[in-house]
């Protein structure tokens, strides 16, 4: 198993979840963070009320999701794809392993947890 953390515009987030969604993933979890750095879309967010606060961290939105070992790819790449502006502020992808998982409700483990 696998565990994809994307980084992403929040104004992308409705069309990367839906083409996610459409490829199949599902228990995908979304919270809204501040990114601080190469991630922070400073231009973008300067005439935000907030200047101070914004000069150094901009709204991003922060997509979870496990998955089998061969739907990884197919995710990473739909992400990348719908969460490209070609801009400073597009966000990251990462991927890594998962050593255990467990279905609370029916104590199934493994990829049968999923």
């Amino acid at each position: 198993m696998k565990e994809i953390k994307a980084y992403v515009r929040p104004e992308l987030l409705e069309t990367i979840l839906g083409r996610l969604e459409q490829a199949g993933a599902k228990d995908i979890t979304v919270d809204r963070v501040d990114a601080v750095g190469e991630m922070a879309d400073h231009e973008k967010d300067r005439s935000h009320f907030w200047r101070k606060y914004k000069e150094r961290y901009s709204n991003i939105a922060k997509l979870e999701i496990v998955c089998r070992d061969t739907e990884a790819k197919g995710y990473m790449h739909i992400i990348q794809e719908a969460g490209h502006l070609g801009e400073s502020g597009d966000g990251r992808v990462f991927v890594g392993p998962i050593h255990g998982a467990v279905n609370i409700r029916t104590g199934d483990t493994g990829d049968a947890a999923l």
